[in-house]
């Protein structure tokens, strides 16, 4: 017996009621907004005139405490968090009885038999007010898995005039289980995932230079705040060319991206005079293997400044591709600029041997013979490679 087959034997739920939580719930994956209005199916679906979906640790942040609701006014969900989640008689019994373990499913008066719930303050001064009196609850996650769900439970609530839950909406909410925990750690990681992502872009964006990640087609994936404020600069238009979307063949980085996506990284100067910049192409390669049994390169990542105001930042990206001591690193953008060794000596205040002794170093390095080659030569530049899956 499948899982709609065995939902229509248990009977209460319909077969569209039961694939209508189960869209509610993969639909909400990644969605926090979403979330509500899957506790609103659910309780739909269990005849249920209140339901959220909390967690069970007291200490919980307050997004946390009360994670989604339907139904229950915002200044109950508060009263809650800040002082009556410590006198709750369900949850006091639930953690006296170890029963928070995950997939467990139970009513309210499996914890606490409904004369002595009555008998409580907690049922007098605030479950009165929604007002709400069976329960009928799923242990979701009991946060025993690192990086899923952190503990959390599906609470369902019937009013004084309603009955209260019996075996067969416990046999329903075990049908459902599987579901709620699949969907609900799919969002978790999702949602961690996005916090990371957010927090990578928002240190890219702090960059004094452009960041362009490009797939395979040269379609721009993410472009920082630096490399948006030069597309949107009408001055460099004509060598950006189809930025922030993608990069064409055509463009005047086409043939840098373009290589860059064959594993070719590489270095180019675009414009002239005072408009120049600089650009770095390196090939990004995913160490996954494909059908050929090879890392498959494919994606790129475009660094872009003003040639003759190279930020000390590209300075350091570059010396540590290259393994470039900080002496050496220190040559780089008076060499970017096109100085002369006498010039960067002046500039560095160093003798002229040295500043020789370290062009040498950094030639031997890069695979450079002459310092006009340098740029140029940034085709050598070995590509960035993803962790293993």
């Amino acid at each position: 017996m499948d899982q709609h087959d065995a939902m229509a034997a248990g009977g209460g739920m319909s077969l569209a009621a039961f694939d209508r939580v189960q869209h509610a719930l993969y639909g909400a994956v990644g969605r926090d907004e979403a979330w509500p209005g899957v506790v609103r199916v659910i309780a739909e679906a269990f005849d249920a005139s209140v339901a959220c979906w909390c967690s069970t640790d007291a200490e919980a942040p307050q997004e946390q405490s009360f994670y989604a609701a339907w139904n229950l006014p915002e200044d109950l969900r508060r009263a809650y968090q800040d002082h009556w989640v410590q006198h709750s008689p369900w949850l006091h019994a639930g953690m006296a009885q170890g029963v928070f373990v995950q997939g467990r499913v139970l009513r309210g008066t499996d914890l606490v038999p409904a004369p002595a719930l009555r008998q409580t303050r907690f049922y007098r001064e605030y479950m009165a007010l929604y007002p709400v009196e069976h329960m009928l609850t799923a242990v979701v996650s009991d946060g025993s898995v690192p990086g899923l769900a952190p503990p959390m439970i599906l609470n369902l609530f019937r009013r004084p005039g309603q009955p209260d839950f019996d075996l067969r909406d416990i046999e329903r909410l075990h049908l459902l289980f599987p579901h709620l925990l699949r969907a609900f750690d799919l969002h978790w990681v999702t949602r961690r995932l996005q916090e990371q992502v957010g927090l990578l872009h928002r240190f890219l964006d702090a960059l004094d230079f452009g960041v362009v990640m490009l797939d395979p087609a040269a379609r721009v994936l993410y472009a920082n705040h630096g490399a948006r404020a030069m597309v949107e600069a009408p001055r460099w238009a004509r060598w950006l060319g189809s930025l922030p979307a993608h990069v064409a063949a055509h463009d005047p980085l086409g043939r840098l991206v373009h290589a860059c996506a064959r594993g070719q990284g590489g270095g180019a100067v675009l414009g002239d005079g005072a408009a120049e910049l600089l650009a770095l192409a390196l090939p990004i390669e995913d160490k996954r293997e494909g059908g050929s049994g090879t890392a498959q390169p494919g994606a790129c990542m475009l660094l872009l400044t003003r040639h003759a105001h190279a930020p000390s930042a590209v300075s350091d990206f570059v010396m540590r591709i290259f393994g470039l001591s900080p002496a050496e690193g220190r040559l780089l953008p008076p060499l970017l600029r096109g100085s002369a060794p006498t010039e960067i000596a002046a500039e560095l205040g160093v003798k002229i041997s040295t500043v020789r002794s370290q062009l040498s170093s950094i030639f031997a390095k890069t695979g450079a013979t002459r310092q006009q080659d340098l740029i140029r030569l940034l085709g050598s530049v070995p590509p960035i490679q993803l962790p293993p899956p």
